[in-house]
């Protein structure tokens, strides 16, 4: 296993684990539960290293702001639980290898950067859509992480100033995925209220009660998409997500776009609409983006 490295990603409900190697080979993978407990947290990422022992080194997707530079991570969402902690310190303590630990929207971005359809694109998004909204910016060909390790957190972008509630005025709470579908199941009085699967039937044959909730949610997606061009002037925007695998995703967001940029002259002017697609990698993109941001680091230091 020596050219094999070890590649985890960390979320609120599962831990992923693969080795993978130097090209981006998946060569064996895992998954088990969130603990949500410091101790058996820490001791279920002391299980998976050891049942992965002689890998070259370790790499870690997390959710929360990552201090690249110093290994801290302030955990947020799921994982909270955990605060400030020097993760990539613990890890290395504790391995003995070198260590690399990312951001989980970063790390899908570097995914798509590496063997992705962000290859070659100089300025461009990974856009993420399930529970909140996440975002990783390519600017001049490189990965924008923002001096204080923030850029990309677009979840906390208001775009309701009216609303009474801060909390679910921002972007992260009004363009929910996980939330869209549940409102859709609902609506269709599906049984279960988490089946992405089911809700997507009901959208994509245009059920009269689906289909509106759907195109609100999209509308809102490519509102956000207005405000990022409005600041950065992306060439690419990518989807990504479980609902991306949904062709009518990325369909739909762009024929909303349009529409806003029809309904208004400034938006039409000043605003130029990116080439918008789905991401190429679904539930690998952490995985094989924090071993390209391991890979990056070890030339960094070379």
């Amino acid at each position: 296993m020596q050219n094999h490295y070890l590649s985890i990603d960390i979320g609120g409900t599962a831990i992923k684990s693969a080795q993978i190697d130097h090209s981006g080979n998946i060569i064996k993978n895992y998954q088990v539960p969130t603990p949500h407990t410091r101790g058996a947290f820490l001791g279920q990422l002391g299980q998976i290293i050891s049942a992965n022992h002689g890998v070259r080194a370790i790499c870690v997707s997390v959710p929360g702001i990552v201090n690249s530079r110093t290994g801290i991570v302030q955990f947020t969402g799921a994982l909270g639980f955990m605060g400030d902690f020097s993760f990539g310190s613990y890890l290395q303590q504790l391995v003995g290898l070198p260590v690399f630990v990312g951001n989980d929207a970063n790390c899908a971005t570097l995914a798509e950067m590496w063997l992705g359809n962000l290859v070659g694109v100089q300025n461009g998004a990974v856009i993420t859509l399930g529970t909140s909204v996440g975002g990783g910016l390519v600017i001049n060909g490189q990965l924008f992480a923002g001096p204080h390790f923030r850029a990309g957190e677009l979840g906390a972008i208001v775009n309701n100033h009216d609303h009474h509630d801060l909390h679910e005025s921002t972007v992260g709470a009004s363009t929910s995925a996980v939330k869209m579908i549940a409102t859709v199941a609902r609506a269709c009085g599906l049984p279960d209220q988490h089946d992405g699967r089911r809700a997507f039937e009901e959208i994509n044959r245009h059920h009269p009660q689906a289909w509106p909730i759907f195109t609100a949610f999209c509308r809102r997606v490519a509102i956000l998409l207005v405000n990022v061009q409005a600041v950065v002037d992306l060439d690419q925007v990518l989807i990504g997500g479980g609902i991306s695998a949904q062709p009518i995703v990325v369909t739909e967001i762009r024929r909303q776009f349009a529409q806003l940029q029809e309904g208004d002259r400034r938006l039409h002017d000043d605003i130029m609409m990116p080439a918008i697609s789905a991401a190429k990698f679904g539930n690998e993109a952490n995985l094989l983006g924090a071993l390209y941001g391991l890979l990056l680091q070890i030339d960094e230091e070379e």
